[in-house]
C-alpha cells in the first residue's frame, strides 16, 4: 500500500477517448454475436447458443473495462501502484524495463519483467501482470506512459548502480 506522506513521481491516467471508443467496439462486437446468434436456424441450437455466450461475455468484457479505467497508475519512489493502492511491482522487484517496439506490452504502454513472479491480476485496458511480467498500457495515452517508463527505468539503474550497490 502507498503512504500517505510517499511522493508521486507520476501518473498515468486511462484517455477518455480510447477509452470510450475501446468499450464501444466490444459492444458492438457483442451485439453483433448477438443478433447473428438470432439468425441461426433452430436446428443449430448448439451453435446459436454459444455465439449467444460469447456475445454475452464481450459485452461483460465491455463494462469490466469501462469500470477498470475509471482509476489510474500511479509510480511512487516504493514501486508503481494502481488507483485503489494495488501494488502492480515494487521497484525493489523490477529486473527492467521493456518499451521498444517489439517488447511484449500493451499498445501505448510498456512491460516490466520482475525478479519474482507475483501472480496473475489483469484490469482490462489498463494493465495485466502474469508470473514475472506486468503489462501497462491500453486506453493509456503514449506520453505519459513513455514519461513513467523512462522514470522507472532511471530508478531502476539509479538502484542497480555500482555507487549504490556498495552503500
Amino acid at each position: 500500500m502507498t503512504k500517505k506522506d510517499e511522493t508521486v513521481l507520476a501518473r498515468l491516467e486511462a484517455s477518455q477517448p480510447r477509452r470510450v471508443l475501446g468499450v464501444a467496439v466490444q459492444v458492438v462486437l457483442g451485439v453483433t454475436l448477438i443478433s447473428l446468434a438470432i439468425g441461426f436456424p433452430r436446428e443449430q441450437m448448439i451453435m446459436r447458443l454459444v455465439l449467444l455466450a460469447l456475445g454475452g461475455l464481450i459485452i461483460y468484457g465491455g463494462y469490466l473495462t469501462w469500470a477498470s479505467t475509471k482509476t489510474g497508475l500511479i509510480l511512487t519512489e516504493t514501486g508503481l501502484y494502481d488507483g485503489e493502492n494495488r501494488l502492480l511491482a515494487a521497484l525493489s522487484n523490477v529486473r527492467e524495463v521493456a518499451r521498444g517496439p517489439f517488447a511484449l506490452k500493451p499498445s501505448h504502454g510498456f512491460s516490466l519483467i520482475l525478479l519474482a513472479p507475483m501472480g496473475f491480476v489483469w484490469v482490462p485496458g489498463l494493465w495485466w501482470r502474469v508470473g514475472t511480467r506486468v503489462g501497462v498500457g491500453g486506453v493509456t495515452p503514449s506520453q505519459p506512459a513513455r514519461f513513467m517508463a523512462e522514470m522507472l527505468a532511471g530508478m531502476v539503474k539509479d538502484r542497480d548502480s555500482p555507487k549504490n550497490a556498495q552503500s
